[in-house]
């Protein structure tokens, strides 16, 4: 078979240009690496990125900045990351907003979650907990069900705001007990801590929020678990059963967060952060610094995080369409 001069010369180019990304890959990274935080700090989004990055730093010679970048339920730092070069020197946090509730929720949304980030792996998930006040009288989710029908609008439920996931989690709840969205009144607060504050001021009735956030209430005493929201039972409450377990199949809400770079990255590059933060993740001090926080490490390939974040948004997508919930 004969092959044409223009043909010889595109196969020539095409392979001098693998040839530069795999060298290129080499000796990456050659100058620092910025990880887009879009979250506040000192929260799991902001801190479990910074536990891998410590370790690939100390440990490989990487110079890594973690950036937080906040705002509009991170919509601001995913479009930091959408917009920088697609060189391996930016990559971004994703988590159960931005790659979650956000796309389902949000007509407007200034990215594609599929197409503008290059999904690298899952470092971290946690559960959810449905908690009560001492001050009601309830000792089981079906204790608190039952409440709620025979005082329809009367109970109040908190969360850091609307459709944020602790709203999400108490609308998947009454969807699944076949109650209407108002059949609770939902009162958001500025943030996580008003909102955890105003349950153990009894000024609401109950809510549902990750558990590390509440874990030294719940050790008081001074809130009580009623179920959690993940598919197993957590290590961290193995006494609390799951909504499956209490009727409620397929009810599934989880915080997580993951690593992704800018659409176009080289996939050399990806895989020597996929490889360098699954190395982190199996590290006894790593895996021990993410346990305090109550998260599950997780780690595996790219494509299974990709497939996990399509999960994510369709069961999203799917409270969305059953309850009528839209940003405002």
């Amino acid at each position: 078979m004969q092959i044409d001069r223009r043909t010889a010369l595109a196969s020539l180019g095409a392979a001098a240009a693998l040839g530069l990304r795999a060298a290129r890959a080499q000796t990456y990274p050659a100058r620092p690496v910025r990880i887009i935080v879009p979250a506040t700090p000192g929260g799991p989004y902001d801190l479990i990125p910074r536990f891998v990055a410590d370790y690939i730093g100390r440990t490989h010679g990487w110079t890594i900045a973690v950036e937080d970048r906040p705002g509009a339920s991170g919509i601001v730092g995913i479009l930091a990351a959408k917009q920088a070069a697609p060189d391996g020197y930016t990559l971004a946090v994703t988590n159960s907003a931005t790659h979650g509730s956000e796309p389902a929720f949000n007509q407007r949304l200034p990215y594609d979650p599929y197409a503008d980030l290059s999904p690298i792996v899952l470092l971290a998930q946690g559960a959810l907990v449905l908690l009560v006040s001492k001050k009601l009288s309830v000792n089981s989710l079906a204790d608190l069900l039952a409440l709620v029908r025979a005082r329809p609008g009367a109970l109040k439920f908190s969360s850091a705001g609307y459709v944020t996931q602790q709203h999400l989690a108490v609308a998947m709840m009454l969807q699944r007990a076949g109650l209407t969205q108002d059949a609770c009144i939902h009162v958001p607060y500025r943030g996580l801590v008003e909102a955890v504050r105003a349950l153990l001021a009894g000024e609401v009735d109950f809510m549902i929020v990750s558990t590390g956030s509440v874990r030294g209430y719940l050790s008081s005493g001074e809130l009580r678990a009623l179920a959690i929201t993940a598919p197993a039972r957590s290590a961290h409450l193995p006494n609390v059963p799951t909504f499956a377990e209490l009727g409620f199949s397929g009810y599934q809400i989880i915080a997580w967060c993951g690593l992704a770079a800018p659409a176009g990255t080289p996939p050399p590059i990806v895989e020597r952060w996929n490889a360098a933060a699954n190395e982190a993740l199996k590290s006894d001090e790593v895996r021990a610094r993410i346990d305090k926080l109550d998260y599950d490490v997780r780690g595996g390939s790219a494509a299974e995080f990709a497939a996990f974040f399509r999960h994510d948004i369709e069961t999203y997508k799917q409270l969305a369409a059953a309850t009528g919930l839209k940003e405002e």
